[in-house]
């Protein structure tokens, strides 16, 4: 049984080699090796404990979910060769793991909409997986609509076209963005620079995992503590949110919230793009 990993979480432009090998060490120079040792031996099962990072590809964790693939790929190529294996690609647990040691992590998925689970939920799925007969598979409470709200590009991405459409029939009305856009165009013009000042306030301090009245309007997104990866985060909320794509540097141009939601009233009344987005507008339908 493999369970080793570690995280050291960083965007892909600021991913030093170091950084990479340190993550990619247990998952696959620890498989790799069991994989050898235990090679003349009659197992009854050879089990993976990958991530549904793998699956999902969280943001900053391109080394983790790389590391992870490789044991996905390891269960495959091992039943190739007729011996045992399999790759259980886990979500957050609650109470042990890489999740569970920074709460805020575990939080931050919860509020993505990938919720958690108890080790003895996990250990009664694990019979189940461990009497069929899947290679690699994955275990990940998940609300959908939640989920796609906080990734709106994974909405375009032809592998999610099933799970796309289980959203979309889940039962309910519109999507939480929808409901807002909707509210905010029945709204008098002169009202939408508060609406949109409230929203993005609201957006910044459940990333941020503050009370949305802690976050000053005119307090710059970097002193209140969001970092790059808090900010791509930040754009994909906003970005469902507000029905728009947005460029990737907006956050910091327009760095206090007072700021950012001139430029979206701007952009929603359809006065002036904001700068930078004229690339992010060619791919708008």
């Amino acid at each position: 049984m493999h369970a080793a990993g570690l995280l050291d979480d960083a965007t892909v432009l600021n991913l030093t080699p170091e950084q990479l090998h340190r993550v990619l060490a247990p998952k696959v120079d620890g498989a790799v090796n069991l994989d050898a040792v235990t090679a003349d031996d009659p197992l009854d099962f050879f089990l993976l404990f990958s991530s549904a990072a793998a699956l999902f590809g969280n943001a900053g964790q391109a080394a983790y979910a790389s590391g992870n693939a490789f044991l996905d790929a390891l269960a495959v190529d091992r039943r190739r060769r007729g011996r045992p294996a399999l790759s259980v690609q886990w979500g957050p647990f609650n109470d042990v793991g890489l999740a569970a040691a920074e709460d805020n992590r575990g939080a931050r998925l919860a509020e993505r909409g990938m919720a958690g689970f108890s080790t003895g939920e996990a250990w009664r799925a694990l019979e189940g997986f461990l009497g069929g007969d899947e290679q690699v598979v994955a275990y990940v409470p998940i609300d959908l609509r939640q989920y796609l709200e906080a990734y709106p590009d994974a909405v375009t991405l032809e592998s999610w076209s099933a799970l796309r459409e289980l959203a979309r029939h889940g039962g309910g009305g519109g999507s939480a963005g929808a409901a807002f856009l909707a509210g905010l165009r029945a709204a008098p013009e002169e009202r939408w620079p508060e609406l949109l000042e409230a929203k993005v306030r609201e957006l910044a301090g459940r990333v941020l995992r503050l009370d949305s009245g802690a976050v000053d309007r005119d307090t710059p997104f970097k002193a209140l503590g969001l970092d790059s990866l808090m900010g791509l985060e930040l754009r994909n909320r906003l970005e469902a949110a507000f029905g728009l794509r947005l460029s990737p540097t907006l956050l910091w141009t327009y760095g206090t919230p007072r700021a950012l939601s001139a430029v979206l009233a701007e952009r929603l009344l359809g006065e002036r793009p904001d700068e930078g987005a004229e690339a992010a507008t060619d791919g708008e339908g």
